[in-house]
């Protein structure tokens, strides 16, 4: 046996079934654990960091966007393949291999300047030639995009869902609850490390965390799925007497990437989901000018992130219940009223009513993300494929969350206002909201 299949094996350490509770409990943790971990990767840990870039490798604004709109694009065009070796090679090999790569690339984000600057004295270009500083930046935010957001986030979220079924909408809402906490605190830890310690050295200290950090507790906890280990779903726990009558709950087939992707309800899913990704990226790339833009201050609008996190934490524990009980369509319509709320507020709401509309419409769009994300891919196309059906799903988010700034900074620069997206976000939204009832379960018309 070689020495990576013998480190890989089901029961090298420890046998799942040793561990003092059941291990699908160990594994709604651990994944928790390792969304977490996919923060230096998502745009707010990375935004963070753009003033230091532009000053280091002495960039505008405009060129540290394109760079990052061009790096994440391609990201999420690979997603797809990522997806296809989780199912090749499952979650624990998957999640160690690619946090080792989110480490190196933040890495290499710490030197990026550097690199630039040795690639161009190499070649003959010079140290300041400005496309090697932007191909080594677009270089960097492609890494730290598909490995951190991509890769590392769908490993995670695909292993719960593996060990969960009939409770699944539970475990992703609790756990949702610690990873928007987490992500929302994000930006103002970053932002004290970068003061203490230098840009450089918290990107740094990132990839210790990482590397031996979380992956030794990923190599160490991570497990596929509950069959490899001898173990049932759900921890042993029976289906709720509503699920065991419902054929929303019954399962017929297991479905293809390419049959998935030939779904209505595969596309009214993905929809709503990027463009969420698109508006909410862009809302939080450009909040401080989006703002200014509505005529209301800056502490204002960022005050009204605390509201929005509690109302989401509220909303995530409600739609988490509701995944269990109803038929997903009914959630995705609530999801879509959200994220119309929050965008045509601000299009044509002010004053205390533009606040409300912001609060309600992220709050609820927020909280419905991570149990609904989680929830129906499983539930509607089945496990056999989910890492190559979940890959592209993740790749549609990635390359929405990647537009989203770009298309804000140019309706900015063409009309003076923000106004035409958020109408345009808005409208969009009401009609997905519209197609989402007919976004039924593709199992329950296989069941009869």
């Amino acid at each position: 046996m070689k020495f990576g299949d013998k480190v890989f094996r089901v029961g090298f350490p420890f046998g799942a079934g040793r561990a003092p509770l059941h291990y699908g409990w160990i594994v709604a943790a651990v994944g928790t654990l390792g969304m977490v971990a996919s923060v230096p990767g998502q745009t707010v840990g990375v935004n963070v960091f753009s003033e230091k870039l532009i000053e280091a490798l002495g960039l505008t604004r405009t060129n540290v966007s394109a760079a990052y709109f061009v790096g994440t694009a391609v990201s999420g065009l690979a997603l797809p393949f990522a997806g296809s070796l989780f199912d090749r090679f499952g979650a624990r090999r998957m999640i160690v291999w690619a946090s080792f790569a989110l480490a190196a690339a933040l890495g290499y984000m710490s030197v990026v300047d550097r690199v630039a600057d040795g690639v161009g004295g190499v070649l003959g270009f010079g140290e300041s030639n400005f496309w090697i500083r932007m191909v080594s930046l677009i270089l960097g935010f492609f890494l730290m995009r598909f490995f951190g957001q991509g890769v590392v986030m769908m490993t995670s979220r695909n292993m719960i869902g593996k060990w969960w079924v009939s409770h699944r909408g539970k475990v992703f809402s609790i756990g949702g609850i610690a990873v928007a906490v987490c992500f929302s605190l994000a930006p103002k830890v970053f932002d004290g490390m970068i003061e203490s310690m230098g840009w450089r050295e918290a990107w740094r200290l990132m990839a210790i965390c990482l590397v031996p950090g979380f992956v030794f507790v990923a190599w160490l906890l991570y497990r596929d799925n509950p069959d490899e280990c001898g173990l049932e779903v759900d921890v042993g726990k029976l289906p709720d007497a509503k699920q065991a009558d419902d054929p929303e709950f019954r399962f017929v087939k297991e479905f293809s990437r390419s049959e998935a992707l030939g779904t209505f309800a595969f596309w009214a899913f993905s929809l709503v989901f990027a463009l969420q990704a698109l508006y909410f990226t862009a809302y939080a790339f450009h909040v401080v000018d989006v703002a200014a833009d509505a005529g209301v201050s800056k502490g204002a609008m960022l005050n009204l992130f605390v509201p929005a996190a509690l109302l989401n934490a509220g909303v995530s524990l409600f739609v988490g219940w509701a995944c269990d009980r109803w038929r997903l369509k009914y959630l995705l319509a609530f999801m879509a009223g959200g994220n119309a709320v929050a965008a045509l507020g601000l299009a044509a709401l002010d004053g205390w009513w533009l606040s409300a509309a912001v609060v309600v419409g992220f709050g609820i769009g927020g909280g419905c993300f991570g149990a609904l994300s989680g929830v129906f891919m499983p539930r509607f196309f089945g496990l056999k494929h989910l890492g190559a059906i979940s890959g592209f799903f993740a790749s549609l988010i990635v390359i929405g969350s990647a537009v989203g700034p770009l298309l804000f900074s140019v309706t900015r620069g063409a009309t003076g206002s923000y106004e035409l997206v958020h109408w345009g976000a808005g409208v969009a939204s009401l009609v997905l909201l519209a197609s989402a009832f007919w976004a039924d379960n593709p199992q329950r018309r296989l069941a009869g």
